[in-house]
C-alpha cells in the first residue's frame, strides 16, 4: 500500500514538474519571434524541389545534417511559416524531453533521481530557450533521450528486440538531426559493448549495422560538405575555463542555484539509500562520465586544429547525463524532502531565469521582428516614410512584412561587398526622412549621422542595436545622444593633445587653425585617456571625427585606435582615409568608431587600460586637419545577454 502510494504521489509530482516546463516553454507562445538561425532555416525551405533543396539548402549553404532541414521544409509546406506553427514541434519536444529524461533516471538509479533531473530540465535557461527555437538542438535531445531511454531498457530491463529495435530508429533518427547528436549515439552504441552478454552480441552488433544502413541515404551529403569544408568560422576559440564558463551559465550566472544545486547533492548524500549493487552502480557512473567527454573533447580538438565550433548548444544533448551522474549519489527519498527539493529548486531556477536572466524580456525581442514591427509604428505615427537599412538577408525583412501585411522601402549590405562610398550614395538617394538601421557594422552610424543628424531612438536587446535617424527634428527624445569626450581646432585643447607645435598653421583670411602632415612625418596628432576616467563599464561606443582638407585623391592615412594595457597591446583597429572616397581638395571628413565591449573581447576589465588615437600617415603625404571630435554613446549590455 505505501509503494502503491509513493508512486501515486511520484506520478503526481511529475505531472506538475512536466506541467511547470510547459508553461515555461509555453509563455506567451504567440509572441516567440524566429532567431537568427531560424530565419536562416527557413530561407533555405524556399525551394521548388526536394534535389534543390538537399543541393543548395543543405550542401551548399548549410553545415548541418539535412534531417531537421527536410522535416521544416514538408512541415512549412503542410502548415504554414507562421512562427507559431514551425515552433510547436520543438516546443512538444522538449515538453517530452522533461518525461523522457525522468523515465531514463527512474530506470537507472530510481525514482529520486529520474524526478530531480527532470526538475533541471523543466527549468533551466538551456532546455527552455533552446525548446523555443526551430532548430536541430532539442530536437536531438529529444532523439537521444529516446535512444537512451530504449537502450536501457535492453540492459536493465529486458533483452528484448523491439528495445533494440527503438533504439535503432531513434539513434538513426539523432543522426540526421545532427552532427553532435550523431557523435553521441556513436558513442552510446559503443558503449553498449560493455555490458552486452555474449549470447546478445549479435543481435547488438546487427542493430549498430542496421542505424549504419539507415544512414547511408545521408552519407554523400556528409562528402559533399566535408568537400565544401568549413562548418564554423563566425566563433571564436574555446578557452581553457570553457566548461567552467557553461557550468556557470547553465546555472543563469547566478550562485544561487549553483548552491542550491551543491546543498541538495551533500543533504542527498549523508541521507541516501539505494537498492542498487556497488558493482552496478559504479559501473553506470563510469557509463554517464564516458557519455560527457566525447562532446567538448572532439569540440576542443577541431576548434584547434580545423576552426571553431563549440558552443553552449553542442552540449545539451550530454548535460542530462551530468545531473544523472551527480544525483546518483543521493540514494532514494522519502516524498516530502523530495517534495521540499523540488520546490527550492522550480524557485530558485524560475525566478533567476525570469528576473536574473530576464529571459522573456530578451529572448522575445529578436532583431528581425523588432525592426519591421518598429518601422511600421513610426510610418504609422509620422508622416514622413520610413526606409529600413540592415545587414540581414532579404528574405528575413521581406518574411516579417508578409507578417504585419506591411512593406516598407529596404536596403541592406548583406552579400552586396558594399563599400563606404556606394553607402554613402545610397544613402544621398534615400528620399524618406527616417530610416532606421539594424545589424549594421559600427562604421555607419557615423555616416547615417550626417545625412540624417538627429539621431531619434535608440534599442537594444539579445544579439542587436537599433537605431532611427531623421533629416528632420521629431522629437522623441528616447536617444541617448553622443557625449563630447573631447575635440581639438589646433587652438586649444580639453585633453593632452600631443602633436607638434612646428606642424600648426592659421589660414590669415578665416582664423582657423591646421594641423599640416607632412611627408616627413609618420604619426600626427594623437591623445591617451584611462578608460577609468570615461566610463565605469565596457558598454560605451567611442566615435572620432577627424576633417581633413587639401589631401590627394590617393592619399594613404589611417586612423588609428588602440587599447592598451601598460606594454600589452589589448586591441588595434584602423580606419582608412582611402575607403571614405578623398576628393582632391575637399574639406571632408573620416571616422572611426570603437565598441568597447568587442574590443575587450565583452571583458569588463577598465582599470590600467589606455585608450588611445593617432593619426598615421602611412604613405607619407601631405595634408591638413582642421578639426577632431571625440564623442561617447551607450552600447549595448544585453548584447550577449542570454
Amino acid at each position: 500500500m505505501k509503494h502503491f502510494i509513493y508512486r501515486s504521489h511520484t506520478g503526481l509530482l511529475l505531472f506538475f514538474i512536466i506541467l511547470a516546463g510547459t508553461l515555461l516553454r509555453f509563455w506567451h507562445f504567440q509572441d516567440i519571434p524566429f532567431t537568427f538561425d531560424e530565419l536562416s532555416a527557413m530561407s533555405r525551405t524556399q525551394f521548388d524541389s526536394f534535389r534543390d533543396l538537399i543541393r543548395v539548402g543543405v550542401v551548399e549553404k548549410d553545415s548541418h545534417p539535412a534531417g531537421i532541414q527536410v522535416f521544416l521544409y514538408y512541415w512549412s509546406m503542410l502548415f504554414g511559416e507562421s512562427e507559431m506553427v514551425i515552433k510547436l514541434p520543438f516546443l512538444l519536444a522538449g515538453v517530452a524531453s522533461i518525461y523522457l529524461a525522468y523515465r531514463i533516471g527512474e530506470i537507472w538509479f530510481g525514482k529520486t533521481v529520474g524526478i530531480l533531473t527532470a526538475t533541471y530540465l523543466s527549468s533551466l535557461q538551456l532546455f527552455v530557450m533552446y525548446s523555443q527555437m526551430a532548430r536541430p538542438y532539442v530536437s536531438g535531445l529529444f532523439f537521444t533521450l529516446f535512444a537512451v531511454l530504449f537502450w536501457s531498457k535492453y540492459f536493465f530491463r529486458s533483452f528484448k528486440i523491439k528495445f533494440l529495435a527503438g533504439f535503432v530508429v531513434f539513434s538513426a533518427l539523432a543522426a540526421y538531426n545532427h552532427y553532435f547528436s550523431l557523435l553521441f549515439v556513436t558513442v552510446l552504441g559503443i558503449s553498449g559493448l560493455f555490458l552486452v552478454q555474449r549470447k546478445n552480441l549479435l543481435v547488438y552488433f546487427m542493430s549498430g549495422l542496421a542505424i549504419l544502413i539507415l544512414y547511408i541515404p545521408h552519407l554523400s551529403v556528409i562528402f559533399a560538405q566535408a568537400e565544401k569544408g568549413t562548418i564554423g568560422g563566425w566563433l571564436s576559440e574555446p578557452g581553457p575555463y570553457f566548461l567552467l564558463e557553461f557550468s556557470y551559465w547553465l546555472f543563469h550566472q547566478s550562485l544561487i542555484p549553483i548552491m542550491v544545486f551543491v546543498l541538495i547533492i551533500a543533504i542527498g548524500f549523508f541521507m541516501k539509500k539505494t537498492s542498487l549493487k556497488m558493482s552496478l552502480l559504479s559501473k553506470k557512473r563510469w557509463l554517464l562520465l564516458l557519455w560527457l567527454l566525447p562532446a567538448p573533447v572532439f569540440g576542443y580538438i577541431y576548434s584547434y586544429t580545423k576552426e571553431p565550433i563549440l558552443q553552449y548548444s553542442l552540449l545539451i544533448f550530454t548535460t542530462p547525463y551530468l545531473f544523472l551522474l551527480l544525483f546518483s549519489f543521493v540514494g532514494e527519498w522519502k516524498m516530502k524532502p523530495l517534495v521540499t527539493a523540488v520546490i527550492l529548486i522550480w524557485a530558485v531556477n524560475i525566478s533567476t531565469l525570469v528576473a536574473g536572466q530576464h529571459y522573456y524580456q530578451h529572448f522575445y525581442r529578436q532583431p528581425f521582428n523588432q525592426m519591421v514591427k518598429n518601422a511600421v509604428a513610426l510610418e504609422a505615427d509620422y508622416e514622413e516614410e520610413v526606409f529600413i537599412i540592415s545587414d540581414y538577408i532579404p528574405y528575413y525583412t521581406e518574411y516579417y512584412f508578409r507578417k504585419y501585411d506591411q512593406e516598407l522601402p529596404f536596403y541592406t549590405t548583406r552579400n552586396k561587398d558594399v563599400s563606404i562610398l556606394d553607402f554613402k550614395k545610397m544613402l544621398l538617394g534615400i528620399d524618406q526622412d527616417i530610416v532606421i538601421t539594424s545589424g549594421l557594422d559600427d562604421i555607419y552610424f557615423q555616416l547615417i549621422l550626417e545625412q540624417f543628424p538627429y539621431w531619434e531612438e535608440f534599442e537594444t536587446g539579445f544579439t542587436y542595436e537599433q537605431y532611427v535617424f531623421s533629416k528632420n527634428n521629431l522629437n522623441i527624445h528616447t536617444a541617448p545622444g553622443r557625449t563630447s569626450i573631447t575635440e581639438t581646432t589646433f587652438d586649444k585643447n580639453d585633453y593632452d593633445w600631443q602633436y607638434s607645435e612646428d606642424h600648426m598653421v592659421t589660414d590669415t583670411s578665416s582664423g582657423d587653425h591646421f594641423y599640416l602632415m607632412t611627408a616627413e612625418e609618420t604619426y600626427g596628432p594623437k591623445i591617451e585617456i584611462p578608460l577609468s576616467e570615461l566610463m565605469d563599464d565596457i558598454y560605451q561606443i567611442i566615435d572620432m571625427e577627424v576633417e581633413i582638407v587639401g589631401a590627394d585623391a590617393n592619399l594613404n592615412a589611417v586612423i588609428v585606435g588602440e587599447i592598451k594595457k601598460g606594454e600589452e597591446l589589448v586591441h588595434w583597429q584602423g580606419s582608412d582615409f582611402s575607403v571614405f572616397g578623398i576628393e582632391t581638395g575637399k574639406r571632408q571628413k573620416i571616422f572611426l568608431t570603437m565598441d568597447i565591449q568587442k574590443a575587450m573581447s565583452n571583458k569588463n576589465k577598465i582599470d590600467d587600460q589606455i585608450l588611445r588615437f593617432y593619426i598615421w600617415n602611412r604613405g607619407k603625404q601631405q595634408f591638413a586637419i582642421p578639426h577632431i571630435k571625440i564623442f561617447m554613446r551607450p552600447g549595448n549590455p544585453a548584447r550577449y545577454r542570454l
